[in-house]
């Protein structure tokens, strides 16, 4: 449905019901204040709204392909933030999508990045794994990694998942730690494929039937010029589990075999011996779901360790999680820190590092 034409022909639902869908997502648009939203389920509100042919339809299925079963623990909130950002998108006379890209991918803004920050005597550290994190008895943020070094800070700032966050750090409070195990998240098992020729154009497909292993289809060659890809297609094929669900454990090569036969039964035209390149990545932990009373059961930034902060994913409380919310809790939290955070190295302990970031 990337325009009215479509919309009107889209053949699931009548025209009363895309009337209401038209009327849902143009009352969304106009809403302000989305903290009463909270306070009822997404499918309550959408039926509401949409009605329940189209919730049956349409929402049901597409909330299922994102959040799985748990798509009934969303608020509407949730719902929300993701139509909101979409109507966003298409603010211009025509209603056409306004979206950019960074030509060569975000590489190269971390790769600028990190010349940067070295420049700046920043000491940057990756694939280092962070196995506990508590507070010094000298004072500071004492952080232990894997390989077994040991490295005190004056403070630290912790991104990762809630549930992650509370399992490494000691000497949090059982509130604390409760509320960050009681953050509801999703995992993602997400396949990158580089192919000869496009599937379909399509820049976003969402897919609805529980028959085919992934839940969309990504043709970023239909957003991002083809030249950056020399000439080949790029497509990424995103299935949204729980981060307890068994496909983490299934092999590269039996994914592909999957995804292969998914394709063909998608795409007539698709030849498996188009795919030049075939990349699997899995993270169990990647967006938190908007539950009821959401903001109002949110763990605090600021913990009650002196110098330690846990700033992720779980604090983007009024959007959904993409560059442009993650930046902006970056620029929001960074602001916080440097009124927050200049607290005084305790007298006569041993020598600190100003900050680290835990990600």
């Amino acid at each position: 449905m990337s325009n009215i034409g479509e919309f009107l022909r889209f053949p699931p639902i009548g025209l009363v019901d895309k009337l209401r869908l038209g009327a849902t997502i143009l009352h969304a648009s106009r809403i302000a204040n989305w903290r009463p939203l909270e306070a009822i389920s997404a499918i309550d509100w959408l039926t509401a709204w949409s009605g329940k042919r189209c919730v049956d339809k349409l929402w049901q299925p597409l909330l299922r392909a994102k959040l799985g079963d748990d798509y009934t623990k969303a608020s509407a909130a949730f719902i929300w933030a993701i139509i909101a950002r979409m109507y966003a998108a298409r603010r211009t006379g025509m209603k056409t999508e306004r979206f950019g890209y960074v030509g060569g991918g975000y590489a190269r803004v971390l790769v600028r990045y990190a010349r940067v920050l070295s420049e700046a005597g920043v000491q940057v550290r990756t694939g280092v794994r962070v196995s506990s994190v508590a507070r010094d008895p000298s004072g500071g943020i004492a952080i232990r990694f894997a390989q077994g070094v040991s490295t005190t800070f004056d403070h630290a700032v912790l991104t990762q998942a809630s549930p992650v966050a509370a399992k490494i750090v000691d000497g949090l409070s059982e509130s604390e730690r409760e509320a960050m195990s009681r953050v509801t998240y999703q995992g993602v098992v997400c396949a990158s494929l580089l192919l000869r020729k496009p599937l379909a154009g399509f820049y976003v497909t969402n897919i609805t039937d529980s028959r085919i292993p992934f839940t969309g289809v990504i043709e970023m060659s239909a957003l991002v010029d083809r030249r950056y890809f020399n000439g080949k297609a790029l497509v990424y094929l995103p299935k949204y589990v729980a981060p307890d669900d068994p496909l983490f454990d299934v092999s590269d090569d039996a994914l592909l075999e999957w995804y292969l036969v998914a394709l063909r039964r998608m795409y007539p035209a698709f030849d498996p011996h188009d795919v030049l390149s075939f990349k699997v990545s899995r993270v169990r932990y990647v967006l938190p779901i908007s539950t009821l009373h959401y903001s109002n059961r949110l763990p605090p930034m600021r913990t009650s360790i002196p110098g330690l902060w846990t700033i992720g994913s779980a604090h983007i409380v009024n959007g959904t999680l993409n560059i442009n919310e993650t930046l902006g809790l970056a620029e929001s939290a960074t602001a916080m820190l440097l009124r927050e955070g200049k607290a005084p190295a305790t007298a006569g302990a041993a020598p600190k590092v100003p900050l680290a970031a835990v990600s």
